[in-house]
């Protein structure tokens, strides 16, 4: 396990679970795999009343510099790096999530649904509705989350109103300019550490 940024004490963990370095799991976050494994990655955050789960025989990998929005279901998928899933989205069974991507609020994938890089999803079932670049952008959400992790782990609840966008996008920058090209060549991996 690596080392989060903040683990809520309401969260609840079952089973292979692994956590990268600068994660967040929020309020009544659920993460369960009895029988294959979690992974959620570097400065990704799981919001409150998310639920991530297995497949029977397929892992949940979330990538680096992910968002999990509010109450959205996680079951057994890989969603690549830099994508933001939105409050309420429903992701099933062997479904990949192209990396930069984001899945609108309330969209349901069914199984083995596979969606390119860089789309915008939306609907039920989703569909993609058009190629986006919000790469960054989403970078710049997770990091966002990440501060707000440490500041919660140490008190203090109101840090988003001195939170410096400008070298949040400069540290996003940075990020692209280092990973993005193993993600392009790797796609997806396991929880990292640094």
């Amino acid at each position: 396990m690596g080392r989060p940024a903040y683990i809520d004490p309401t969260v609840r963990l079952f089973g292979d679970v692994r956590l990268g370095d600068d994660c967040s799991l929020w309020p009544y976050a659920v993460v369960r795999s009895e029988r294959a494994h979690v992974s959620i990655g570097r400065c990704t955050s799981v919001q409150d009343h998310a639920m991530v789960h297995i497949g029977w025989d397929d892992p949940t990998i979330i990538g680096d510099y992910c968002t999990i929005g509010h109450r959205a279901v996680i079951h057994g998928c890989t969603i690549e790096p830099a994508c933001l899933i939105g409050i309420g989205a429903t992701i099933m069974e062997r479904c990949i999530i192209g990396r930069g991507s984001i899945i609108a609020g309330h969209s349901f994938l069914p199984p083995d649904s596979v969606i390119p890089p860089h789309s915008l999803v939306m609907g039920t079932p989703g569909r993609v509705i058009r190629g986006i670049d919000k790469q960054r952008a989403n970078i710049v959400d997770a990091l966002l989350y990440r501060d707000n992790g440490r500041a919660y782990a140490s008190g203090d609840h109101r840090i988003w109103g001195n939170a410096d966008m400008a070298k949040l996008g400069e540290e996003a920058n940075d990020i692209l300019a280092r990973e993005a090209g193993g993600w392009n060549e790797r796609g997806i991996g396991e929880a990292t550490t640094e």
